[in-house]
């Protein structure tokens, strides 16, 4: 079983890249007093399956919703999450990002050509 944990320096990366950018109203999902935490999101009838943002930010009014990009056997979970946040950064004008980190991209970008999740990978 492959885990791998989304440790602080993988956020403060992701953080980084995002002010360097220019994004406005930063949400971190991190236990900090620094930022506030990003909305999270269920769908009916799987209250189990609640969906948090790594980082959402806004560029021009439009929401924009970060993601770090970690390999997982639970590649099923990954996608419907992916789904759900590229919808919903549609749904607001704005983009998706995963972040990956070195030696995950491959595996990221073979499942988002694979299930058409429209992200914009970014290496961290």
């Amino acid at each position: 079983m492959m885990m791998f944990e989304k440790d602080n320096s993988l956020y403060e990366k992701a953080l980084e890249w995002v002010r360097r950018k220019g994004y406005s109203t930063v949400k971190v999902n991190i236990d900090t007093e620094d930022f506030e935490k990003p909305t999270s999101f269920s769908q009916p009838g799987e209250e189990d399956m609640v969906v948090t943002p790594d980082l959402t930010a806004l560029m021009r009014g439009n929401k924009c919703y970060f993601e770090i990009a970690l390999k997982s056997d639970d590649k099923q979970s990954l996608i419907t999450r992916w789904k759900l946040l590229d919808r919903l950064a549609s749904m607001k004008e704005g983009k998706f990002y995963l972040f990956t980190p070195h030696g995950h991209r491959a595996f990221t970008s073979r499942l988002i050509n694979q299930y058409d999740i429209n992200a914009i990978v970014v290496n961290l």
